[in-house]
């Protein structure tokens, strides 16, 4: 499979149409779902799968050094889902947009979370933490600090940067698992600081 796949690869890279179509068709669908899981919206999923795909297209030149197309494929496409939330952030249209995530997703209509709910409960689930992984975490997420300026801020590497990132994610995730915050929201609203 692989050697097809690198064939494919390499007459995209080489500007094949017909290659990219493939590859287009091929991943397309995932693409989709990926972006639709984060932003529940089909019009701006739509949207974001198919610049992903542009931006596969204008990058194509990087293909035939890839060694694992779908890795690297959603790693795009998750740097462009969290651009695109970042962005829709900064807009006026950014409350609509967290109303309609709330009517998309599976909330209990006896129960409906606020915005100002999950946030709460993200803080509760940071403050669990110990100390220095807080401190990680908020600089990372909070601040956008790389692990370069995080190891350098606190005095530690940046393997245990990423440690204390990765180790916080886990633990939010499981605090908040038992809440029944859906992933997807958490993310928003940790893009929103």
């Amino acid at each position: 499979m692989y050697a097809a796949e690198n064939s494919l690869l390499l007459r995209v890279a080489n500007g094949d149409q017909k290659a990219f179509r493939m590859l287009f068709d091929q991943y397309w669908d995932g693409m989709y779902a990926n972006a639709l899981h984060f932003t529940k919206s089909p019009e701006l999923a739509q949207d974001l799968t198919q610049e992903i795909f542009t931006k596969v297209w204008i990058m194509r030149d990087k293909l035939p050094g890839i060694e694992r197309f779908d890795a690297w494929l959603y790693k795009v496409a998750k740097n462009m889902i969290l651009d695109e939330l970042r962005r829709l952030q900064q807009s006026p249209d950014y409350a609509e947009f967290i109303d309609a995530y709330f009517l998309a997703g599976d909330q209990d209509a006896h129960q409906p979370a606020t915005t100002k709910d999950i946030e709460k409960q993200l803080h509760a689930a940071i403050d669990q933490l110990p100390a220095q992984m807080q401190i990680a975490f908020k600089l990372s997420r909070f601040e956008g600090l790389t692990h370069d300026q995080i190891a350098q801020r606190m005095n530690i590497s940046k393997v245990t940067s990423r440690n204390y990132i990765a180790r916080s994610l886990v633990a939010i995730k499981k605090y908040l698992a038992g809440k029944q915050i859906e992933l997807g929201l958490l993310l928003l609203l940790m893009i929103r600081h």
